[in-house]
């Protein structure tokens, strides 16, 4: 009878000691649908999935399956210690093959995405599947994260990843010190750990469906481009200035950074110039040259006397006059704002003019009438450009941000993010004469050449409008990326 108990007795110790080692893996799947027509696209979670798993020898075990359901998930319990070789699969879709190494009593996490067959790059010779250059003309810039107003990005401040410069505590109005700014985008739920960075090429005749798609390496949320349409220039919230060739399949042709501690707020571009405004630090105005798409000069906000009186406060907006012969930038913070008159170019300061609080977006139809978005005021500035004079203030939707012009230059339209309005000012008779009502957060617009429809960038719904400007109402809404805000848009012809 001892003998019998002692037996069972080591029987449980070896079974204790045996899952006390056991180890489990883990994890989710994603599937990258960037080039697929039809879908959208960004992620989406990875549904009917098949995990094998196999013991390599000499890890002992019996080769398991797993297939995803209805979640993106995946596991494997009580696994001996030792080296397993997952192979993740489904059609069409490149099959992933890992090795992964177990230790006694390890849970591993393992997050995959799997990509198309056919995978689209910003520099590669091919740009998604159905593309075409003629039809498909609007471009969408993806940082995937929801902006700071203005579609303006969260700061870091010292405590943050080390993503970019960090931003000394204080030191900026915009209360930067108490936003986290996360290296990890297209956050939702779950998924907090995977990211989406794109540009979109959407089609102006399919109202709003997504043609095309390029994965980039960086949070590209700023795009404008040329006169021409022959380059299309983008900023990613690191101060990296990308040149892109629509002719040569959307190519890179050449990047560079304009700063190591600067966050891009705004470009315009006229045919020879390129000009951009950076908050941080040390906010400034950078110009470059268009044909050799290379920075020329620059004027530092706090170090001319002009501006340095007026206190710490950012360059948020950047217009040129159609005759190119004076730039425009708002200029404030959450309290005060003002309209910088600058010559292009010399860059000196003409003029300093003061609006309200917070300004945005700015623009101006024709060089004389200059509209700003006070984004903590609830209107837009009209400034005489000429006298340099606010000659009277519209009473928006809550919180402006951002100013367009339509070609014929008889109507200025004005995003309001907190109403989820468009308002639509007449520029001769002055007057507000529409509110479209669109999905939440509309920030970014951008105007077909033909002036026939507007696309808006709604980021709180993570949406794109098409509204049609002959009747000023929407007319179709697409979810070009999962787990993904839209920002910049532009249209070319």
């Amino acid at each position: 009878m001892k003998i019998l108990v002692f037996f069972a007795f080591t029987v449980l110790l070896f079974s204790i000691s045996v899952l006390a080692n056991v180890g489990q893996i883990r994890g989710n799947i994603l599937l990258d649908y960037s080039v697929l027509p039809g879908v959208g696209s960004g992620t989406a979670p990875g549904t009917g999935v098949l995990i094998l798993l196999e013991p390599i020898s000499p890890t002992p075990g019996t080769p398991q399956q797993f297939l995803t359901t209805n979640t993106p998930s995946f596991e494997f319990l009580n696994l001996l210690p030792g080296q397993y070789k997952m192979t993740i699969s489904k059609p069409q879709f490149k099959t992933q093959i890992l090795q992964i190494q177990l230790n006694p009593g390890e849970i591993k996490i393992i997050n995959v995405i799997l990509e198309p067959e056919k995978v689209a790059s910003l520099d590669s010779s091919t740009f998604g599947i159905n593309y075409n250059p003629i039809t498909d003309r609007v471009y969408i810039a993806y940082p995937s994260d929801t902006d700071a107003v203005g579609g303006i990005p969260h700061s870091a401040g010292p405590q943050d990843v080390p993503d970019m410069a960090a931003i000394p505590y204080g030191h900026n109005p915009l209360e930067y010190a108490d936003r986290k700014y996360f290296s990890s985008y297209g956050q939702d739920a779950v998924m907090m750990y995977h990211a989406v960075n794109s540009i979109s090429i959407m089609s102006s005749h399919t109202d709003g469906k997504i043609k095309a798609i390029a994965k980039v390496n960086a949070r590209v949320h700023l795009i404008s481009f040329h006169p021409s349409y022959k380059k299309l220039y983008a900023l990613d919230y690191k101060s990296n200035f990308y040149v892109i060739s629509p002719e040569q399949n959307n190519k890179v042709v050449n990047n560079f950074s304009l700063s190591n501690e600067g966050i891009p707020s705004d470009l315009a571009v006229n045919p020879n110039f390129v000009y951009v405004t950076l908050m941080g630090p040390n906010p400034k105005l950078i110009k470059l040259d268009a044909n050799r798409d290379f920075p020329l000069s620059a004027i530092e906000f706090y170090k001319n006397p002009k501006t340095s009186k007026l206190g710490i406060l950012q360059p948020n907006g950047i217009a040129i006059s159609p005759d190119n012969e004076k730039i425009f930038v708002s200029y404030g913070d959450s309290t005060k704002g003002y309209l910088l008159t600058l010559n292009p170019s010399t860059l000196e300061v003409i003029s300093t003019l003061k609006v309200g609080a917070h300004p945005i977006g700015v623009a101006t139809p024709d060089g004389r009438r200059v509209y700003i978005a006070n984004y903590n005021d609830n209107s837009v500035s009209l400034v005489d450009a000429k006298n340099n004079i606010e000659v009277g203030r519209f009473r928006t939707g809550y919180k402006p941000s951002k100013i367009v012009v339509h070609p014929s230059l008889k109507w200025v339209y004005v995003s309001n993010e907190g109403s989820n309005t468009i308002s639509v000012i007449d520029v001769l008779t002055s007057k507000i004469v529409a509110n479209i009502q669109t999905s939440e957060g509309p920030t970014y617009m951008g105007i077909d050449p033909n002036g026939l429809k507007m696309y808006v960038s709604c980021k709180v719904s993570k949406k794109v409008d098409v509204i049609d400007l002959s009747r000023n109402a929407v007319v179709a809404t697409t979810v070009p990326g999962l787990f993904s805000t839209p920002a910049a848009i532009a249209v070319k012809k």
